[in-house]
């Protein structure tokens, strides 16, 4: 899908839609449902993988809506005028700056990848940091070409989820598509495998893990009901095996997400970046660029995670 021609398509449907949602809305809350309900739709058509959060809680306060990286604050129709002198414009302003701060802290972002957005029904104010200087544009008129404008910034920025917990849990923890492909997979292929190598690494797995735990109170679980949230539907499950198939699921994720983490701050000093990496050969890997299994913390066993020096 060419993204932009279909923003310019859409926009004017989306201005229309906000003006007239001002004109019979009688208050903010009234107002904030109409247009979010509105930018879903549009968002799953343009088929945007947009976050919503609605009055995120910071500590500077709590933001009408947060799209991923972009920060929407919504008046009440008619507030705002057309010169940013007037005190409303100023006081939401501020606001809006304060919780892009407030999102920088809490989230890790680089201020210059966040955007704020002022809406009413009447008017747009959009709002960037650079290089530590404010850009405050001044108030638009909800028209075909500014709709235009603030879609565009919500699609851009619509990518790069913050690395916290909670967005790590929606995508990745239990009940998941992610995880429950994955385990299902790996406990399938480990109850089903031939293999002497592969019956001896989880052997040396369930040795270990018996260490640290009580080995015959563990293989006694009921574990079936947990399971299925990992996309495991037998009616009954082994304890070991699917203990095993979780913790390499998740030892495997934690490394990956800490070369994510790497690239981020490296890779774009060293002139590359994952997709050009996965995609060398041996012969294209520079040794001082190209970490060992050792360098990451892999043993012999795939679900053996370790930290290295």
């Amino acid at each position: 899908m060419d993204i932009e021609a279909e923003i310019k398509k859409i926009a004017p449907e989306l201005a229309l839609q906000i003006k007239q949602a001002a004109v019979s809305s009688h208050n903010e809350a009234e107002f904030r449902t109409k247009v979010t309900r509105f930018i879903d739709d549009l968002a799953s058509r343009l088929k945007l993988p947009v976050y919503l959060r609605e009055e995120y809680t910071l500590l500077e306060g709590r933001a009408d809506a947060v799209y991923n990286r972009l920060v929407l604050e919504y008046k009440a129709p008619g507030v705002l005028r057309e010169s940013n002198s007037y005190k409303a414009n100023k006081d939401t302003i501020e606001k809006v700056k304060d919780y892009i701060k407030g999102l920088v802290r809490r989230e890790r972002h680089k201020p210059e990848r966040l955007a704020g957005v002022v809406l009413d029904g009447n008017y747009f104010i959009f709002l960037r940091l650079r290089e530590g200087v404010w850009h405050e544009e001044p108030p638009l008129r909800v028209e075909p070409f500014s709709t235009e404008h603030f879609l565009k910034l919500l699609a851009s920025l619509s990518t790069e989820l913050a690395l916290i917990p909670e967005n790590l849990i929606r995508d990745f923890g239990e009940n998941t598509t992610a995880s429950r492909k994955a385990v299902s997979t790996l406990y399938k292929e480990l109850t089903e495998a031939r293999s002497p190598k592969v019956k001896a690494l989880f052997e040396q797995w369930a040795l270990q893990f018996g260490e640290v735990c009580d080995y015959e109170a563990a293989s006694k679980l009921k574990v079936e009901s947990f399971a299925r949230r990992f996309g495991i539907t037998g009616q009954s499950v082994e304890p070991f095996p699917f203990f095993f198939c979780l913790h390499t699921y998740y030892a495997t994720f934690i490394k990956l997400l800490a070369v994510q983490v790497v690239h981020y701050y490296a890779m774009p000093k060293l002139g590359t970046n994952l997709r050009q990496a996965a995609a060398f050969g041996p012969r294209d890997r520079p040794m001082a660029v190209a970490p060992t299994r050792k360098m990451l913390g892999f043993t012999s066993s795939t679900s053996s995670f370790r930290s290295t020096e």
